[in-house]
């Protein structure tokens, strides 16, 4: 679903949320205004602005902590983004991007960067520059015409959370293991993937907590789901799954399975019901 929102977002969202400037209570609209106290801006939203290119004053705003840039039309990104050392949460979505300049990874602070929907990203460069990137939790690559998830996603070791959804791969790289620290993963609208061929890497996620298959056509919960030993919140919304498979129930860290939007009789639950744990729910509308 598009409308998700993560709690780790949420809460990178809230917390850096300072006045931009003296005069202007919440944030700053306008890089004019953020202009004229350039050393009190730490917010700055530029969203739907038909910036096409961005101009070498914002730049000059180095206390930035916050900066959203969505649906503003650029296609570049300058190397000057490095001097904005301070940032903490990037929002680029919704544009023409091709290519994340070097400088990028001079941000060393960044916890959460959106890169969705920027179709014509070079993937595999973006994801090799991020690698440099200690402090980052969180990073969105939806609807980017992923058609082979880089080996070097492995690389971003501090990932806690990642959006993969509207893109065409059916197969996550082996090197996915490595997320150590991944907790939440999306994998919605993404009619290639195959949740059944993925289990063996999915399983071996450490930490995984959150997994979303949603609007997938899946018809079925595959044989092995049981190996998802971590995971506690299962969102398989919006597929063609008409039964719950008993296996379901090994599940011992599962607190949330939501098949809502699925061809799933209410007599499906009402089996189930006598058998959960009272830790679980089942979701079925």
């Amino acid at each position: 679903m598009k409308h998700k929102t993560l709690i780790l977002s949420l809460a990178a969202f809230l917390f850096y949320a300072p006045l931009c400037a003296q005069s202007i209570p919440g944030k700053n609209v306008s890089l004019r205004e953020a202009l004229q106290n350039p050393a009190e801006c730490e917010w700055l939203d530029l969203s739907r602005q038909d910036l096409q290119v961005l101009p070498d004053s914002l730049f000059l705003l180095t206390n930035l902590k916050y900066l959203d840039l969505s649906r503003t039309n650029i296609s570049d990104i300058s190397e000057e983004i490095g001097k904005l050392t301070q940032l903490r949460y990037l929002v680029l979505s919704y544009n023409q991007i091709k290519q994340l300049p070097s400088g990028i990874s001079g941000l060393l602070l960044l916890q959460s960067l959106y890169l969705d929907h920027n179709p014509q990203l070079d993937v595999p460069h973006a994801i090799s520059l991020l690698a440099n990137l200690p402090s980052l939790r969180m990073l969105s690559l939806a609807g980017d015409h992923i058609s082979t998830v880089p080996a070097d996603i492995g690389k971003l070791e501090a990932l806690e959370s990642l959006e993969l959804s509207e893109n065409e791969f059916s197969m996550l790289p082996e090197t996915m293991v490595q997320l150590k620290n991944l907790k939440v993963l999306y994998i919605n609208n993404d009619t290639y993937f195959d949740l059944k061929e993925n289990l063996k890497i999915l399983s071996n996620i450490s930490q995984l907590k959150e997994l979303h298959i949603e609007n997938d056509g899946m018809t079925e919960i595959p044989n092995g789901i049981s190996d998802l030993k971590t995971v506690e919140y299962l969102f398989l919304i919006g597929n063609n799954i008409q039964t719950i498979p008993d296996e379901v129930l090994k599940m011992r860290q599962l607190k949330l399975l939501d098949m809502s939007q699925n061809p799933i009789a209410p007599s499906v639950y009402d089996k189930y019901h006598e058998t959960l744990s009272p830790n679980l729910n089942i979701r079925l509308w």
